[in-house]
């Protein structure tokens, strides 16, 4: 069958919902004369300091194809990925039915970086969750205490790097004002930041003030997450064999994270546990995640309060079609 143009613009509308990093939203998207796709990259989104290998980079592609796949899906057709040399990936799409029921949630899948809910409620959908031998869901208060610790450390080894944090800040978007807040990166309002807190953040990642603030001993206490992180009803390790192809690694992260929104649960990467070298040497040993796997990232998971949903910043379908 031939793919026609208003399906696949429906199907990249869905596909750009996917998570990528900081919200970088690197794919892009090309319907060829003979119906196919190519999935290509905007070089230009890469993340040179914090993402030096492109691994980051090329789970974000894999993510945003899992996500074309199963908005396919929901259509009745097949998608056929291939690396074809050309792009990221070339997908061939055929009718066909697929039943996926994971790919019900792909709209409704949202991180959320706040403090979570307890109770019963919380209980029950960390109890919902589907056993995966990828994911090992720590739920132990004493031991999300020290993730949320370990968490805290290895984020201000990371905050001390100055590039990092000028890479980091080059994609938050702290104020509405910002041209980009509703198109890409990290905005205040999906940082569950209020508009003094979002100010300050400003403040104080700035080169010279967080050094400053730093040698006195009040960086550490102003970019900590540990109450936040506590709050959660587990935090989940993800890991993947370590010689698997990131793209490959990035489809199985979204359906992981769609597993999450399917239990119930709302959740967050906590990214720099898996990228902190020293700290990931220490949860594969301490979990028994073997040395043929890797610890790609950590999820804290539990139940976002009722509220209103803010929209996803997101680019729209004029950028993310070339």
């Amino acid at each position: 069958m031939t793919l026609d143009a208003e399906t696949f613009r429906a199907l990249v509308a869905e596909a750009a919902l996917s998570p990528s990093v900081h919200n970088t939203q690197p794919t892009r998207w090309r319907l060829t004369s003979d119906g196919r796709v190519q999935v290509l990259e905007d070089n230009s989104r890469r993340l040179p300091i914090g993402d030096p290998d492109g691994r980051d980079l090329n789970v974000s592609h894999g993510a945003a194809v899992e996500g074309f796949r199963l908005a396919a899906g929901k259509r009745d057709l097949i998608v056929e990925v291939e690396h074809d040399g050309v792009g990221i990936a070339g997908l061939t799409v055929s009718a066909g039915q697929v039943c996926d029921p994971l790919a019900a949630f792909l709209t409704q899948r949202r991180t959320y970086r706040g403090p979570f809910m307890g109770g019963a409620v919380a209980h029950a959908a960390l109890t919902r969750l589907e056993p995966s031998e990828d994911l090992i869901v720590v739920d132990s208060r004493d031991s999300i205490a020290e993730l949320a610790r370990l968490y805290d450390e290895a984020s201000l080894r990371w905050f001390r790097n100055a590039a990092y944090r000028a890479e980091l800040l080059s994609w938050m978007r702290l104020s509405r004002n910002h041209p980009l807040w509703s198109l890409d990166g990290l905005n205040a309002e999906a940082m569950e930041m209020s508009r003094i807190q979002a100010a300050g953040a400003g403040v104080v990642l700035k080169p010279g003030v967080f050094e400053t603030l730093d040698r006195v001993g009040l960086a550490g206490a102003l970019v900590a997450e540990v109450a936040v992180v506590r709050s959660a009803s587990a935090v989940v390790l993800f890991h993947r064999p370590a010689n698997e192809a990131p793209f490959d690694t990035g489809r199985r992260f979204h359906r992981a994270w769609l597993g999450f929104t399917q239990a119930g649960l709302s959740a967050a990467p906590m990214a720099v546990l898996a990228d902190d070298a020293a700290t990931r040497e220490r949860l594969q040993a301490e979990f028994g995640i073997e040395g043929d796997r890797r610890l790609i990232t950590a999820f804290r998971v539990g139940i976002a309060p009722a509220g209103n949903v803010t929209p996803k910043p997101r680019l729209g379908l004029d950028t993310l079609i070339v």
